[in-house]
């Protein structure tokens, strides 16, 4: 039986958006699912400072939204890194920062591989998304 891999292509650096995109990375490779998460702008400049867990609220955020996001659970102050952290050591989550965005996003590549599996190029990632059967962009 083939491998069910869950792809994860994240763009937004918004806190609503990254802690929705770990909890479906954390759930689907519970569930035995190979998960790639690729990082690109916002979402990779995040990673690379370590700033995943900090909740931003965008200008003009309308005071119900605001809301929301503020009832979002926080936990620990590194939640979202430390849940990535366990569940990579089951050995079926990978991270990948897209060398492209790393270059326009001016990262060091030595800080981003640091706090990722590896920096790769846009064809090496479509090769691996190939098959599978969830991928989303966020």
């Amino acid at each position: 039986m083939e491998e069910k891999k869950f792809i994860l292509f994240l763009h937004s650096g918004a806190y609503d958006k990254l802690y929705q995109a770990v909890m479906l990375a954390v759930t689907a490779a519970s569930m035995g699912n190979k998960v790639y998460i690729f990082l690109f702008f916002w979402a990779l400049k995040k990673f690379a400072n370590d700033t995943i867990d900090v909740i931003e609220s965008p200008a003009g955020i309308s005071d119900e939204d605001k809301r929301i996001l503020e009832a979002v659970p926080q936990g620990q102050s590194n939640m979202l890194k430390e849940l990535l952290n366990e569940v990579s050591k089951m050995g079926n989550l990978e991270i990948y920062a897209c060398s492209g965005a790393v270059k326009l996003m001016e990262l060091d590549e030595e800080l981003v591989k640091s706090k990722v599996d590896d920096i790769i190029g846009l064809p090496t990632m479509l090769k691996m998304a190939e098959g599978a059967e969830t991928q989303l962009f966020i």
